[in-house]
């Protein structure tokens, strides 16, 4: 199945060789590539090309079924490689379950940006392709006050230069966009149709089968605790469920990433980053979109009927939450995990009166792969090149370009000039 054309908006946004990456089949890209070696196969010596020319497909381990380890998974499996996925819990439950799972470009670099923008346009079509369910409702920005205007307006700009869509609003267009909403006074207010929202851990599942169909292996329970390098190449990876000879190997483990880098000589720290979110029973259906008001009051419902929300980027600094700030654990008590849940439920019922605190569901508290300079780390390690790492704090806007990034440079053993921003080496 081909990909359907990007819109002519879309292409400029992304530029070409974004539009390329994005929808360039992965079934062509696998034939395209076994006609070219296949017919220099006798007049090419060098190592490289020896690699790609070995006599069975290459075995490429993949740590993390996450989302971004998925849907790496994926692309390497539709590609012809024969992936290994190894997951140490199961599924989808670890940062992936906890993020709130917002498809969007903000960002104020503008490489990043397109980056994202590149990823959105992907995701697109891995929706058309898998029947992913994505949410297509766009973002809706309002703010009161001058404080409220200028959050708004900086959003906006950073969109600023892109061919990505943005429509201010005035007060009285809010209600077109969102009839349930009660704002409150508004002094400045944004439309964005490009956005889209996920249930990350349906759209995980869904891609996990995908690349199961497509002959990837998932070993779960399976921690790797050891791997075998000789003379700086990946021999295999020790793990709970045996012993796996691999070529390659790419850590997209999350939080647990920086020890398993430590294992191939590559040392990585990641900040301390705790994120709450409150969950409601299941509603009736009443929007797509993805809102933020003011004092980050931000929800969403998903296509279960669950609203997901939150208002803090992080727990509050309380005592209570000393703990939780400075290394992963759970929440103290179940009293307090609901307090919160329920206080952020009552902060949106002001701006949102479908929003009940009677239907709290539950609290989720989760701790996001936030790279030091929240920038990706992606590529291969220079202390072991066979070995790849993927991580990053904005994992599902970014799971659908990265798989097709990481699996290339992976299968290629070459270094895609779009993601020289994010290498490891950054870090010295």
């Amino acid at each position: 199945m081909d990909n359907p054309p990007l819109s002519r908006g879309v292409e400029q946004a992304v530029g070409n060789n974004w539009a390329m990456l994005v929808t360039y089949p992965l079934e062509r890209t696998a034939m395209k590539r076994r006609a070219l070696l296949a017919g220099i196969a006798g007049l090419v010596t060098t190592p490289s090309f020896a690699r790609r020319l070995r006599p069975h497909p290459l075995r490429v381990g993949v740590v993390g079924a996450g989302i971004l380890g998925t849907s790496i998974a994926l692309h390497l499996a539709e590609s012809g490689a024969e992936v290994t996925l190894f997951e140490a819990h199961a599924p989808a439950r670890g940062a992936t379950q906890n993020s709130y799972a917002w498809l969007n470009g903000f960002v104020s670099d503008p490489h990043y940006r397109d980056l994202r923008l590149a990823s959105l346009a992907r995701w697109r079509w891995l929706d058309a392709h898998y029947g992913l369910g994505i949410s297509w409702g766009g973002y809706l920005n309002w703010g009161a006050g001058d404080a409220g205007a200028a959050l708004v307006h900086e959003n906006a700009a950073q969109l600023a230069g892109s061919a990505a869509p943005i429509t201010d609003l005035a007060v009285e267009d809010i209600g077109r966009y969102a009839p349930y909403l009660t704002p409150g006074p508004v002094s400045a207010a944004l439309y964005a149709p490009n956005d889209g929202h996920i249930d990350p851990v349906s759209v995980t599942e869904r891609l996990l089968t995908a690349a199961q169909r497509a002959g990837a292996r998932l070993l779960c329970p399976s921690r790797v605790e050891g791997l075998h390098i000789q003379n700086g190449r990946l021999r295999a990876a020790a793990t709970t469920s045996g012993y796996v000879e691999l070529d390659r190997l790419v850590i997209a483990a999350g939080t647990a990433t920086p020890t398993l880098t430590a294992m191939a000589g590559t040392p990585l720290t990641l900040a301390h980053a705790p994120g709450i979110l409150s969950h409601t029973r299941p509603v009736g259906p009443f929007t797509l979109l993805t809102h933020e008001g003011p004092g980050e009051a931000s929800f969403k419902q998903l296509p279960s009927g669950h609203i997901v929300a939150y208002d803090a980027p992080r727990p509050p600094d309380l005592a209570a939450h000393a703990g939780i700030r400075a290394a992963e654990m759970d929440y103290p008590s179940e009293a307090l995990r609901r307090e919160h849940g329920e206080r952020m439920l009552m902060h949106l019922s002001r701006f949102c009166p479908k929003i009940r605190v009677s239907d709290f569901e539950r609290l989720t508290l989760g701790f996001r792969p936030m790279p030091i300079d929240d920038r990706p780390i992606v590529g291969a390690l220079h202390s072991v090149p066979d070995i790849h790492v993927a991580v990053t704090h904005s994992g599902v806007t970014l799971a659908a370009i990265l798989g097709r990034l990481v699996s290339s440079e992976v299968l290629s053993g070459t270094r895609s000039a779009v993601l020289s921003p994010y290498r490891p080496e950054r870090f010295g």
